[in-house]
């Protein structure tokens, strides 16, 4: 093939260029799923769903509505490169893919529950063997089939959910699916005297491999409720804004404004400032 003509150079109507790129993706509308199968190991029942401290919902959705920031991923590969004799040719061919460390960075909530999971999951990896000032104290690595787990970030966009509901192909969505996901790094948390701020945990992660799945829901978004189903069970675990029994919620007028402004403040009383933020990016 070789160079391209006049005629094959890019002279698309205006109306089209606008349909192309009058939609860009938004970065805010995101999911973190915590598709966790080991946690009964590491974590057991430390913190039971529907406690006081997760506010009726269970840790997993916790997290998930408390995730702050999250990474779509990248790859590359590891080359090597190859000289032809005598011909002063050399070709690159790639030996391995890599796949990057995942960091998620999280709202800290005031029962501090996110930081008590992360923790658990941390320790259970290289637990102490021994009491905890034992002068000759020593711990030992568990098998990684016990703390390696599954993760699934989903991203959407404001419109995804409004476009055909009953069908499982959705548009302006793609699914991640992170195998064998465990925790390398915990960062440290800074505290301070002066301005208040919301106090943040940030978390690395390394996985072996990840699958991508566009525009259809698969087995990515089966795995955890949407954004939709999150923000109806923070609805649902307040018993008084049940939404079968309150009649607010009846008819098609006032329902979303009245089911958004319940939901904030919910948010607000587990979350602190960032309920409101979280609560605008489901509803959108």
């Amino acid at each position: 093939m070789g160079f391209p003509t006049r005629g094959q150079i890019f002279q698309e109507p205006v109306d089209r260029v606008k349909a192309s790129i009058a939609q860009p993706a938004i970065d805010t509308f995101y999911q973190v799923s915590f598709s966790f199968g080991n946690y009964d190991k590491w974590l057991g029942n430390a913190i039971p769903s529907g406690s006081a401290r997760v506010k009726g919902l269970d840790w997993q959705r916790k997290l998930s509505l408390l995730c702050a920031e999250a990474e779509i991923p990248g790859t590359s590969y590891e080359t090597t490169t190859v000289t032809s004799n005598r011909q002063g040719i050399e070709e690159s061919f790639p030996i391995q893919r890599n796949f990057p460390d995942l960091n998620l960075s999280f709202y800290v909530d005031a029962d501090h529950v996110v930081v008590q999971v992360l923790e658990s999951w941390m320790v259970y990896i290289n637990p102490m063997m021994t009491p905890r000032r034992n002068k000759n104290a020593y711990g030992r690595f568990r098998y990684p089939d016990t703390y390696k787990e599954i993760l699934h970030i989903t991203k959407y966009e404001r419109d995804t959910f409004n476009k055909g509901s009953d069908s499982k192909d959705y548009k302006g969505m793609m699914a991640y699916e992170f195998v064998n996901v465990w925790p390398t790094n915990l960062q440290s948390m800074k505290v301070a005297y002066g301005e208040s701020n919301v106090l943040r945990c940030n978390l690395t992660l390394a996985y072996d491999r990840y699958f991508a799945d566009y525009n259809s829901v698969g087995r990515h978004y089966a795995v955890e409720s949407s954004p939709a189903g999150l923000r109806n069970g923070l609805l649902n675990s307040l018993p008084e804004y049940s939404m079968p029994s309150n009649p607010d919620f009846r008819g098609p007028g006032n329902n979303k404004k009245f089911a958004k402004n319940i939901a904030k403040s919910a948010a607000t009383a587990y979350a602190g400032p960032l309920g409101g933020l979280a609560v605008d990016t489901f509803w959108g």
